[in-house]
């Protein structure tokens, strides 16, 4: 049976900058506390915890002077000004393609403008970047909702890093029915655009699917549903352990993507387990 693994599968820049960046904070046997998951890969956060990275749910937890590490998903600059007034020191691991969105976002608040953020009000990226235009967005999931929402002056329209372009290209035109002063950024990162691209085509190519990444995972849900989509079986896993030998049966050709947090070594499991049950 052949195993075709999608090019770009695993670890993005902006994840791995932030692994990095805790591991190396760590060095020095000090703790490191991050509130919220740091990734959305549950076992490379376990690795982390046991070397002595904290994560906490509630700002409260974290001891004053502490060193705190911001979350590839970035977080309240408000919650991190507060932390600074309490002597902590501050380790920004915020992925470069969610800072831009954050400073997008801002200056769309700065200049006056009706905020759309395409996206998912409750994961931590989005939740973070409308904290940046002091929690005046409006977010959507679908174009569908725009019908229902009232603007008047200038609406600035952007998007969770990790989004599909579809879901940014139709609240656009939606919104160009509300307004003909629209500014648009494309905030999606590269890193999803083309791991959403790499999936389609290889779904095309094999018989069954197999995505690694977080349940969580906003970037890994999409690259589900785009295989999905293609009406190819698709089997969305954490871990080798979740594999099972029926999955494979007639199965000549598997394909494997994996999402921006699932890193090299659970991609490599899922492989040799694969081989070991067919």
């Amino acid at each position: 049976m052949e195993i075709k693994i999608a090019a770009h599968a695993g670890f993005c820049f902006g994840v791995r900058r932030a692994v990095q960046m805790a591991e190396k904070a760590l060095e020095d046997g000090r703790k490191v506390y991050c509130l919220g998951s740091l990734i959305h890969n549950q076992k490379v956060i376990e690795k982390l915890e046991k070397k002595g990275l904290v994560t906490v749910t509630n700002p409260s937890e974290i001891p004053m002077g502490s060193l705190f590490l911001i979350r590839s998903h970035g977080i309240d600059p408000k919650i991190v000004e507060n932390i600074i007034s309490q002597g902590g020191e501050i380790l920004d691991a915020t992925c470069p393609f969610v800072r831009r969105a954050q400073l997008v976002a801002k200056k769309f608040h700065d200049d006056g403008y009706e905020i759309v953020i395409c996206g998912d009000p409750k994961h931590a990226e989005v939740i973070g970047i409308n904290a940046w235009a002091d929690n005046t967005a409006k977010i959507v999931e679908s174009a569908s909702e725009i019908k229902n929402l009232k603007f008047k002056g200038i609406i600035g329209v952007l998007s969770q890093t990790t989004q599909k372009i579809k879901l940014l290209e139709e609240v656009v035109v939606e919104l160009l029915q509300k307004t003909k002063s629209l500014v648009i950024e494309n905030t999606i990162c590269l890193d999803s655009s083309t791991k959403q691209a790499e999936i389609v085509a290889l779904a095309k190519e094999v018989d069954l699917v197999i995505v690694i990444g977080g349940k969580n995972s906003s970037n890994t849900g999409k690259l589900v549903q785009l295989s999905e989509a293609q009406e190819k079986p698709t089997y969305h896993i954490e871990t080798a352990e979740e594999l099972q030998t029926e999955w494979f049966s007639g199965v000549k050709k598997v394909g494997i993507a994996a999402g921006a947090s699932t890193a090299k070594f659970l991609i490599d499991e899922v492989v040799d387990k694969i081989n070991s049950l067919c």
